[in-house]
């Protein structure tokens, strides 16, 4: 409901000045659909006027603290930022089986890597900025004892000094592949497809009309300037040896077949232009998996090292999935972790990467943890604490010195 509510917002309208700057409407709906998607935080709110109120309140502060900060001369070097962004697009990379399948995310989604790193950068900057911004100005009016630490894990012991029931799993995952016929089918597509353009079609309109690249299918199979190594291997070893101008012939990839034409390039990019004919999986496809999977259930059941089977037939070289908390599992795999025992291996589950199939290594009970345990936890935690009391006493400070206005949403 608060999303539909964010529809009708005028795209120009201002929201706040802060001192010479403004923030817009459109900059305040933004924030309120990111923080909409957060279920526990639409939970805060109970109407659309608070949430824009809070959100409008954060951008305020943002602003106030990144002038400060510049005062101040408070830096952030591009190689912090740049060994950020890596980091934080590696952990996002290890969510998928492969780079293959975030790649593939990433180009439906309609945005280059470039473009999805420049991104980061400027969240991370403005949030590196700030934070040490309220470092500098109250990093040494904060002191947390021993005592107020093992006052604070006497009172909270019961809910906080507890390590609740783990399991350790591992798992298989199988890519389901098309029949030689489906990629015989879509190879003899690309190829009609290739020779309308040899005809003289227009590589645009056939690419609206045939490719089944959603990302690009709309601009005509646009794809911007890609940089080296942001795309699929084989992809980039048939792009990166074309000459601007030249159509390439059909290649395959994991994605399917590619018709490619190269706009203009660079030492390491390309400005290029696809088609993509995707092959299709069946039902017949899936089924064909899926048997395969059931031998890996009698395989296990009769004894069968897990280790050694999985090395062997699993898509994912990364078979481990850690020790997990009980209780963050999710559906499906929180209901398949609790009827299986250990040593046992689950029914084939379908994914958009494919067939997962979950092993239980070993279920670990709760625990009890004692202060020695949690102690730079609650050292982290209590000055947090304190920090954002201080942080709130300095943007207050900082509202009383510069000229704020705000204004109501029109619709």
């Amino acid at each position: 409901m608060i999303i539909l509510l964010l529809c009708g917002v005028l795209a120009n309208q201002i929201a706040a000045y802060v001192g010479e700057e403004i923030i817009l409407e459109s900059d305040v709906s933004e924030n309120m659909i990111l923080l909409a998607s957060d279920p526990s935080a639409r939970e805060m709110f109970t109407t659309t006027e608070e949430m824009r109120d809070y959100v409008l309140d954060q951008l305020i502060a943002q602003k106030l603290l990144l002038n400060e900060a510049e005062k101040e001369s408070v830096v952030v070097t591009d190689e912090e930022i740049d060994a950020i962004v890596e980091q934080s697009l590696n952990e996002v990379k290890a969510r998928y089986p492969s780079e293959a399948d975030f790649m593939h995310d990433l180009e439906k989604s309609g945005i280059t890597l470039e473009e999805l790193k420049q991104y980061n950068a400027e969240v991370w900057r403005t949030q590196l900025v700030t934070r040490r911004l309220i470092e500098k100005k109250t990093g040494s009016k904060i002191t947390i004892s021993p005592i107020a630490m093992q006052r604070f894990y006497e009172e909270n012991k019961d809910s906080i000094a507890v390590r609740p029931d783990r399991v350790k799993l591992a798992h298989i995952l199988v890519i389901i592949r098309p029949s030689e016929a489906e990629q015989r089918k879509a190879f003899e597509k690309a190829v009609d497809v290739y020779k309308l353009l040899l005809a003289g079609g227009d590589f645009g309109v056939l690419a609206q009309e045939f490719s089944d690249d959603r990302g690009t299918k709309s601009r005509g199979g646009m794809m911007g300037r890609i940089q080296r190594g942001e795309t699929l291997e084989e992809f980039e070893g048939v792009v990166f040896g074309l000459k601007p101008g030249v159509v390439s012939q059909p290649f395959q990839t994991r994605l399917g077949y590619h018709i490619v034409e190269v706009l203009n390039k660079g030492e390491d990019w390309v400005l290029a232009r696809q088609i993509l004919i995707a092959v299709e999986v069946t039902r017949a496809d899936t089924l064909r998996f899926e048997e395969r999977a059931q031998r890996y259930i009698d395989q296990i059941e009769s004894g069968a090292d897990f280790d050694s089977l999985a090395n062997t037939v699993s898509d994912d070289p990364n078979i481990d999935l850690g020790e997990i908390p009980i209780t963050v599992l999710t559906p499906p795999l929180d209901t398949v972790v609790e009827n299986l025992d250990v040593g046992e291996l689950s029914e084939p589950m379908m994914t958009p990467y494919g067939l997962h199939q979950i092993y239980v290594r070993e279920r670990i009970s709760e625990e009890p943890l004692s202060f020695e345990d949690l102690r730079d936890q609650i050292y982290q935690y209590l000055y947090r604490q304190e920090q954002q009391k201080y942080s709130a006493e300095l943007i207050a400070d900082l509202e009383q010195s510069i000229f704020i206005k705000r204004f109501p949403r029109e619709f």
